[in-house]
């Protein structure tokens, strides 16, 4: 772990790497993400479902970007009608472009980090995967 790691963890952010090990890139492209990290074959993606409240992280950053552009073209000098259409621009347009990757980051790092869950549901799915490998393919898991 670095010496820092709070630091560590915001340029991690930034640069869109793995929560795990802070080297593998998290996205292949500008908006296609890795099923796993490339480094530490960490799974980014828990199933269906799981980047729904990366939505919010999404809304919350386009919020914090039409704050910006609305309070830069106001200390500007420009009226509110501009404004808000300038804003309408940069949330429709560049929000998606450019907050998609940090808002699944966000929550990516959230639950390794555990901000979202105890830790708990990760131990119940990995001690699923490990009676299944000890069954053996093609047994089905028994009921509980």
């Amino acid at each position: 772990m670095p010496p820092n790691p709070t630091k560590a963890s915001v340029s991690g952010i930034l640069r869109l790497r793995c929560p795990a090990c802070w080297t593998g890139a998290m996205f292949s492209g500008p908006l296609r993400m890795n099923p796993r990290c490339p480094h530490c074959d960490y799974q980014f993606d828990r199933g269906n479902g799981y980047f729904i409240g990366a939505m919010y992280s999404s809304y919350l950053l386009s919020l914090g970007l039409a704050a910006a552009v609305a309070g830069a073209l106001f200390w500007a000098g420009w009226s509110v009608w501009p404004i808000v259409g300038a804003c309408a621009v940069a949330v429709s347009l560049a929000g998606p472009l450019a907050i998609f990757p940090y808002s699944r980051v966000l929550w990516v790092w959230a639950e390794r980090d555990g901000w979202l869950h105890d830790g708990q549901e990760d131990v119940a799915t990995l001690r699923q995967r490990h009676l299944q490998r000890a069954r053996g393919p093609g047994r089905p898991p028994e009921s509980n």
